[in-house]
């Protein structure tokens, strides 16, 4: 604005300048003094002192804290086919197969031994028949040929015997069943000689020999009935 009002004064006074050049020579002389003061407004000193400008201070408009919802675990949808892994069979199939072979293996094995332990215990029985039975028959006889007599008669059923004692002994499954049929074994061979021994025809009947031969007949006697009610193991 006031650059513009000393544009104007100056071409104000160029005009009036050049009017008073064109005619100084028909105008009057004019007193100086007379004329309107038309000085320009002194311009501010450049070395005046700035004023001071206001620095506006925007202050930064607090961040909006935004948070995230963490998004949802992706879930199977309702009806969604899920990935199984396939069936592996075989190891099942082997571990059936051997339990298998297992079971079938001590089925034969228990019922072997069930098998022995019925005929060993069908000897114990045939023994006690010979011990309580055939031998006081045998003893009863009033005469040696009459008691030779009968003891012939059981002489069968007393090799059969031995036989099956025997066979146990070798087919036995356990080292103790092997030594209880040997055991029975022994026990019947003896209780077979004495009564040899005292049904024979041609044995010494002196007073001293019929002692002896009633006394091993006796000891064998006690270790049949002693086998007999034994138990097995």
């Amino acid at each position: 604005m006031r650059r513009t009002a000393r544009l104007a004064a100056a071409a104000v006074i160029g005009i009036v300048l050049a009017s008073g050049v064109s005619a100084c020579d028909s105008l009057p002389d004019i007193d100086p003094s007379r004329l309107p003061d038309i000085s320009l407004p002194a311009r501010p000193s450049d070395s005046a002192e700035p004023q001071p400008t206001e620095t506006v201070t925007e202050e930064p408009a607090p961040a909006e804290t935004v948070t995230e919802e963490p998004a949802p675990s992706p879930s199977a949808e309702p009806g969604a086919a899920e990935e199984v892994e396939p069936f592996v069979w075989w190891p099942w199939a082997v571990a059936a197969a051997v339990l298998i072979v297992l079971l079938i293996v001590w089925w034969r094995w228990w019922a072997k031994r069930r098998a022995w332990d019925r005929r060993l215990e069908a000897t114990r029985a045939e023994l006690s028949w010979v011990e309580d039975s055939v031998v006081p028959q045998v003893l009863s006889k009033p005469t040696a040929a009459e008691a030779a007599s009968q003891w012939s008669s059981a002489r069968p059923r007393i090799l059969d015997l031995d036989r099956e004692l025997h066979e146990l002994a070798d087919s036995a499954p356990s080292e103790n069943r092997t030594s209880d049929s040997q055991q029975g074994l022994a026990v019947l061979r003896a209780l077979a000689a004495a009564v040899d021994a005292e049904a024979s025809t041609q044995a010494d009947n002196s007073a001293d020999a019929l002692r002896a031969r009633r006394a091993e007949l006796d000891a064998a006697r006690a270790q049949a009935r002693a086998w007999i009610a034994a138990k097995k193991s």
